[in-house]
């Protein structure tokens, strides 16, 4: 889940040279290849599974391990917003903001209502393989600036 950008980008092409090579299409961009097939790049296809978990954690379906990982927040009244976990507060960037203790919750709170309070884990996981993380806030859908660091 949290390797560097080469990785994620062999990972893409290797995915972008598939598609090409099963629709027979080598003029799209490989966004367009990922629309046509219904798919998604590598890390948005991590981020669904480890929703998924997330939600199992929720929803005691999980093992004690994970439980330990996530935290969910009380709320003594009922408010609109629906932010089942709770976003730990960070010292540093490299064990905090890229840790995995950090970034599901914040992942999590992104997902729509509607999807978060699914029924069951079959029901969730057919919305989320459709849910797009567009608003990803990692190192990895950030852009580099070479002397100024992530945007």
């Amino acid at each position: 889940m949290f390797y560097n950008c080469s990785t994620n980008n062999k990972i893409n092409r290797l995915h972008e040279r598939a598609l090409r090579i099963v629709y027979n299409d080598y003029h799209s961009s490989f966004e367009q290849l990922l629309i046509n097939d219904g798919s998604f790049c590598i890390h948005h296809q991590n981020i669904q599974s480890l929703m998924i978990e997330i939600f199992k954690i929720l929803n005691g379906m999980a093992s004690n391990v994970c439980n330990e990982i996530f935290f969910s927040r009380d709320h003594e009244i009922n408010l609109r917003s629906h932010q089942d976990l709770k976003v730990p507060s960070i010292n540093s960037v490299l064990q905090g903001k890229n840790s995995l203790r950090y970034f599901g919750p914040v992942i999590w709170n992104l997902i729509p209502i509607d999807i978060r309070k699914s029924e069951n884990l079959y029901i969730f996981k057919s919305k989320i393989k459709t849910w797009n993380p567009e608003s990803c806030t990692c190192r990895l859908c950030k852009d580099y600036l070479g002397g100024m660091g992530y945007i």
